[in-house]
């Protein structure tokens, strides 16, 4: 390959470069005092894209044993469910945590199963929360659910201490009538005012103020 003088190029056109051709380096350095070599480095270095580095068959066997090892990582996702443990509902789904100095909505993958509703971030393979359905006591929807983009429906669960726990979802009403099967708690649709009321309070917790005059039973 003969070399080529490009008066215009960028960084950004070097950058593509090395990463699309690949840079060899050979070197021979030598560290002398007084005229006497102490120290000598020989340096032989490529560097490329990883697809350009395995097509002249180099780092194969690191390329071969990460995509083996994402693999096997993929096919244990879900490994968080007891054995037996039925999912009866998946879906895109989050959970307000109120814990630390920056209560904040974490995202993942809303799971439903005969014995538990959970949050959980594959990503980082972490359980953002998990209840049993049995310590749900009723699950509260505004009759204008606020949503960012029209399609995530926001949901209050009343824990049976008394507490609750925000959750947004992406299939709602289907999460909605597999509780009602199973025969999770009490479904309440509540007046706009006081599902605002609820719905600015961060930490959401302590008994709903006269739930019985305010709610309608879905």
């Amino acid at each position: 390959m003969e070399p080529e003088n490009h008066t215009k190029a960028t960084l950004v056109d070097l950058l593509d470069r090395i990463l699309d051709k690949g840079l060899v380096i050979h070197a021979d350095l030598i560290v002398s005092v007084a005229g006497i070599p102490l120290i000598g480095l020989n340096l032989k270095a490529a560097l490329a894209g990883m697809e350009t580095m395995v097509k002249y068959g180099m780092m194969k066997a690191w390329d071969e044993r990460m995509r083996a090892q994402e693999s096997e990582a993929r096919s244990q996702k879900g490994t968080f469910l007891s054995n037996g443990e039925e999912v009866l509902l998946t879906a895109h789904g989050g959970w307000y945590c109120r814990h630390g100095l920056h209560p904040a909505w974490r995202y993942g993958h809303l799971y439903l199963t005969p014995e538990r509703l959970c949050v959980y971030q594959h990503p980082f393979e972490r359980m953002l929360f998990e209840v049993p359905l049995t310590g749900i006591v009723r699950f509260l929807m505004p009759e204008d659910t606020p949503s960012e983009d029209g399609k995530v429906r926001e949901l209050h669960l009343v824990m049976a201490d008394g507490h609750i726990e925000k959750l947004r979802c992406t299939e709602a009403s289907q999460l909605l009538a597999c509780l009602d099967e199973l025969q999770v708690g009490e479904g309440v649709t509540l007046d706009n005012t006081v599902w605002k009321t609820l719905w600015r309070d961060s930490r959401g917790e302590g008994p709903l103020p006269s739930m019985d005059t305010v709610c309608k039973s879905s």
